[in-house]
């Protein structure tokens, strides 16, 4: 690259830009965690095989994989073979054109069998984008406007070479009538103990938030923040390291007894049981 003294000093050359693309290579055995959690990602496999975890899910991905991540998602991949992926990470509206919006493609959900694959492949035209991205970040071009004018081409393959019912089955977990609420709700869910604090802090008086929540959702509020926090329960949990006593503390419970409670109600089982079927499991599968 000519000229690397005028573009590493221009103040729009950011080399850990976090919105944008970022290019992985990991050995078998290496796993990479999520540290972003203010980002949605979309992830494509290049080469090699993955699992990921996600949402106390585990999927298998392959070459010319691709998944999405919504914004607040905790999940790890970890390399069955030696791999390559590309990670895009956004956080803003998306448009996938002038004429298609994510709002539109709303009606496409419900022509979705309900367990569909959330996994697209990786189209030819997607494949000659992707490769020729990994050669733009190889050699060292991190200027925030090329990651803008990929994002954008990036959604244009999407609209181009992809049927509405695929992209609508990619972005579902963030696809509404309302994309803003649902962004809101997705990022601030973390934060709250109750459906009354999430509804605060998303400058809405509770009625007009329970009614806007069910155009979006399709589910009762306290139903839903209650399986987000088993799910980032099971997150910690899954991590061994993460002592049980941080678990109690984070998610506020009055004591490691209550918290046992909790999960032989919702896991059936105690933590340590939890953790020690989890282990049992992944040995076997090494």
């Amino acid at each position: 690259m000519f000229y690397i003294d005028e573009h590493t000093s221009c103040s729009n050359y950011v080399s850990h830009y976090n919105i944008g693309f970022k290019h992985y290579c990991l050995s078998k055995g290496e796993s990479f965690i999520a540290s972003d959690k203010a980002s949605n990602y979309l992830i494509f496999i290049m080469e090699g095989e993955v699992s990921l975890f996600f949402d106390s899910q585990k999927y298998y991905l392959q070459k010319n994989n691709i998944i999405f991540m919504p914004i607040a998602s905790s999940y790890e991949i970890v390399a069955q073979t030696d791999v390559e992926f590309v990670i895009n990470y956004f956080n803003k509206h998306i448009d996938l054109c002038e004429k298609v919006a994510l709002e539109s493609l709303t009606p496409y959900l419900n022509t979705l069998e309900k367990a569909f694959n959330p996994v697209l492949i990786i189209k030819p035209p997607m494949e000659q984008f992707l490769t020729s991205l990994v050669f733009y970040l190889g050699k060292g071009v991190f200027c925030k406007h090329f990651h803008e004018i990929k994002q954008k081409e990036l959604f244009f393959l999407l609209r181009f070479f992809y049927t509405k019912e695929e992209v609508a089955g990619l972005f579902a977990p963030i696809i509404s009538c309302d994309l803003d609420f649902k962004n809101r709700v997705l990022t601030n869910s973390i934060k709250v103990n109750s459906v009354k604090e999430l509804a605060n802090i998303c400058n809405y008086s509770l009625s007009t938030f329970n009614r806007a929540f069910k155009d979006n959702f399709n589910e009762c509020p306290y139903d839903w923040l209650q399986n987000q926090k088993l799910k980032y329960i099971i997150v910690k949990l899954s991590d061994k390291n993460i002592p049980l006593s941080d678990i109690v503390d984070e998610f506020k419970f009055s004591s490691p007894a209550h918290f046992t409670t909790y999960c032989k109600k919702y896991l059936k089982k105690t933590p340590s049981q939890f953790r020690k079927e989890l282990a049992n499991k992944t040995e076997e599968y090494y």
